[in-house]
């Protein structure tokens, strides 16, 4: 319908409205689209930046946060991070003149300190939680809590490298531990063509490192428990033999290549202020507890 002078009605507003409002919704949807764009690369941003910091982690490692991202990447913070993985290689940060070796718990010359000796340690089985993870290098963490296993080949290299003139050994559980019990380890070998053993009882030190202690022998058809309270009487006082016939314990213990019963891995080859806190047997190994504050990744 016109008008008498021939002009055509004027248009309902209501169509450009329409206009207006599928532009918006065009707009918000792209808006939303980009924040979730970006909330993915900077989740993907975080993945390489701790797979970088922590080089020995597995390539099947899962590694989350709790929260929207962006946020607190503003803020320069991660509320939380958490790692799953079955494989962390830790390498040693050892002193280049080996001063960590000689003022060890172990002692000068000592083979109890096996932490000089040892230039990574494996663990498999790890859970990594850290709480207040800053995003710049060096990525410092407020707290940190983490289990692990420590494999029993892991344990034979462990005791190799702390003993090294130890026979090749085959550590397999004894006693199987828990919370509150520690469980035992028997390292077995081959000592002048008759089989021995070792056994073996972790602890953890006060200063937060791992230590086993030679609690019974057995070698050449002898059993000999081992009392680490005291001092051993040396093998060379004993000649080896006391009147019965049978070995001292250190003369028994010297078949495996060990000086004294107590073998201890300094908490040097964990991160700087990473120290364990627990450790028992299970069927896999040395379960272990350890925590830590003020954290560096960078330094793992």
């Amino acid at each position: 319908m016109t008008d008498p002078d021939g002009a055509a009605p004027p248009r309902p507003p209501r169509r450009r409205w329409r206009r207006a409002l599928a532009v918006l919704l065009v707009a918000a949807g792209l808006g939303a689209g980009g924040l979730v764009g970006a909330e993915q690369y900077a989740r993907a941003q975080v993945d390489r930046t701790v797979r970088t910091a922590l080089p020995g982690l597995s390539a099947d490692a899962a590694i989350t946060t709790d929260g929207v991202l962006l946020p607190q990447l503003l803020r320069h913070e991660l509320k939380t991070l958490s790692i799953r993985a079955a494989d962390l290689v830790l390498a040693a940060d050892h002193d280049p003149d080996g001063a960590a070796g000689a003022d060890g718990a172990g002692g000068a010359g000592s083979d109890r300190a096996a932490g000089a000796g040892l230039e990574a340690l494996e663990l498999t089985n790890v859970t990594v939680s850290l709480t207040g993870v800053g995003t710049r290098d060096p990525y410092q963490a407020g707290l940190v809590h983490a289990e692990a296993t420590i494999g029993f080949n892991e344990l034979e290299r462990i005791i190799a490298a702390a003993s090294p003139a130890a026979p090749d050994l085959t550590i397999t559980p004894n006693t199987f531990g828990s919370a509150t019990e520690p469980g035992r380890v028997t390292a077995s070998a081959t000592v002048l063509g008759a089989d021995a053993s070792v056994v073996f009882e972790p602890a953890v030190t006060e200063a937060g490192g791992l230590e086993l202690t030679a609690v019974a022998v057995s070698v050449l058809g002898m059993d000999i428990d081992v009392d680490s309270s005291g001092p051993l009487e040396s093998a060379d006082d004993s000649a080896g033999a006391d009147d019965a016939g049978s070995f001292s314990a250190a003369a028994a213990l010297a078949f495996f290549g060990l000086e004294e019963p107590k073998l201890e891995i300094d908490p040097e080859v964990l991160p700087d202020g990473v120290k364990l806190s627990q450790v028992y047997i299970g069927r896999d190994g040395a379960h272990l507890t350890l925590s830590g504050t003020d954290v560096a990744l960078a330094d793992w």
